[in-house]
């Protein structure tokens, strides 16, 4: 299921028309912020739309990239912000993908009813496979599959 999704998600990003992905909430893990992050995808930029479920302060929204993705100006969109319940804020990110597959990552963090929680979004972009980096792929006793990578050296 999980695989389909995600086929679908990169079907939807190498568009080169603009196209709405929406970040599923995580179905398992610690709680995070009641925001929900939504993209329209065009070429080498995203409007972000960042939706509040509640109250928040504090807040840090952020964008970043993965697998050669570069975001081009500040990575921070918003420091220290204060929303309200119910707001909706867009945000335009400009962006240069990698050469594959990549993804732009963005994080949402701030205190949430007085509980610091965050959220982290995905977008994949590209088609073709990622880089690879070293290590072991093995599968845990609860069966989700991990990538074990070798201890940095001093």
């Amino acid at each position: 299921m999980k695989s389909l999704f995600f086929a679908s998600l990169i079907m939807l990003a190498s568009c080169t028309t603009p196209t709405t992905v929406a970040s599923p909430a995580p179905v398992r893990g610690k709680p995070t912020a009641p925001v929900s992050v939504n993209a329209e995808l065009s070429g080498r930029s995203a409007q972000l739309t960042v939706t509040f479920d509640g109250d928040a302060t504090d807040v840090r929204i952020t964008a970043g990239g993965v697998d050669g993705l570069v975001v081009e100006g500040e990575p921070v969109i918003v420091s220290a912000g204060t929303f309200a319940k119910g707001a909706s804020h867009r945000f335009q990110v400009n962006f240069t993908p990698g050469p594959n597959k990549s993804a732009l990552v963005v994080s949402v963090a701030g205190s949430f009813n007085g509980a610091s929680r965050a959220r982290v979004a995905s977008f994949t972009l590209g088609q073709g496979g990622t880089l690879q980096s070293p290590g072991t792929v093995m599968t845990t006793d609860d069966g989700e599959t991990v990538k074990v990578l070798p201890a940095a050296t001093p």
